[in-house]
């Protein structure tokens, strides 16, 4: 009850600076414009399994609940734009509880420099963070990317042509979504987009802690690519390569002796189009950590080694259903070394 109570509050909260703003609006001739946005999920993982997972899950157990809702506003006024968005979920990862958790998940104000240049300032995403996964498919994505996701202090800019995208951001003092401490933070992509193929290369690097927390520093390299090789088939690539500094020793609050790991994954999928409503989804995937090596120079020996080794392969298959635009039905089972055997998802959006 005190959940559902926080979650009214924050809602509530959000609107009450003027209550003719909780509408859609469509604007008027000038492209001032303030309009309300959400989504509702129920569904979660199933038969989560213990030798596989790595990081996916705060627990491995028959059926992990992933349900969640966001709702959020947004807006123009002359070139200025802003946005608010409150995430509720479940606190999933590893080290949390599975309980539900209210965040605000994005607030920022920009400036459109034209229809087609613009920059965001405050609490948003990380410039690569809007396409790494664009050659992934699937609905829940195979192979995490790791990239840095969502951030506070964060000055981004971004542009879109005719067929040439690209943008760039900066992140003061990032943060792991653990809350410890990444240092400075710049990410950045460049891609071609087209009706027959389209590529997307992203690029990352963050400062490290200093000593601060385990993270030091790090740089990466995204890869994603759609290929569309008949009107109803599509297949798809997605990929990156990472060398992480992490700590490997600590002497009372501070974090020594930084070593780097190789961290890579790779995933192969392809959609075919049934209809206007369904649509047939595999993939194939294989993710490969330094730190599982068991003969690697870096390997923790207080951990079990991990039972797929320094590597690790799985495929899926699954379908998504839609009865409507804004509603999708998904259902994916996989085999091999997955982190799950399957997931379920229900989502509607408005």
């Amino acid at each position: 009850m005190l959940k559902r109570t926080t979650i009214a509050i924050a809602i509530i909260t959000m609107f009450s600076a003027g209550s003719v703003s909780a509408v859609m609006l469509d604007g008027d001739s000038q492209g001032d414009h303030v309009r309300l946005y959400g989504e509702v999920g129920v569904g979660g993982h199933f038969d989560t399994h213990p030798a596989y997972n790595h990081d996916e899950f705060y627990d491995t157990k028959g059926y992990v609940d992933d349900s969640l809702a966001t709702m959020g506003v947004s807006g123009q006024r002359q070139q200025f734009t802003y946005r608010l968005e409150l995430d509720y979920q479940r606190r999933n990862w590893l080290g949390g509880d599975g309980e539900f958790e209210l965040a605000i998940d994005k607030m920022y104000v920009g400036y459109a420099f034209t229809d087609q240049q613009w920059i965001e300032l405050g609490l948003t995403d990380t410039a690569f963070d809007d396409y790494d996964h664009f050659g992934d498919f699937t609905f829940n994505k195979s192979v995490e990317t790791g990239e840095a996701g969502d951030q506070e202090n964060t000055v981004k800019y971004q542009a879109e042509f005719e067929n040439l995208i690209f943008g760039i951001s900066y992140s003061y003092n990032g943060e792991h979504e653990s809350g410890a401490l990444q240092g400075d933070i710049i990410n950045g992509y460049m891609g071609w987009m087209s009706d027959l193929l389209s590529v997307v290369v992203g690029l990352e690097t963050r400062g490290g802690s200093n000593g601060i927390s385990k993270y030091g520093e790090q740089q990466q390299i995204g890869l994603g690519v759609r290929l569309k090789l008949m009107s109803d088939l599509s297949i798809g690539l997605n990929g990156f390569l990472e060398d992480e500094d992490l700590s490997t020793r600590k002497s009372g609050d501070v974090h020594l002796d930084y070593q780097t790991f190789r961290n890579q994954g790779l995933t192969l999928t392809a959609k075919y189009d049934l209809n206007q409503h369904w649509e047939i989804i595999s993939s194939v995937n294989h993710e490969e950590y330094e730190g599982w090596d068991l003969l690697g120079p870096n390997y923790d020996y207080s951990k079990l080694p991990a039972e797929y080794g320094k590597e690790r392969q799985w495929a899926s298959l699954g379908f998504n259903y839609r009865p409507a635009r804004d509603i999708v039905l998904s259902l994916e089972g996989r085999v091999g070394e997955a982190p799950e055997a399957g997931y379920a998802y229900a989502r509607i959006y408005f």
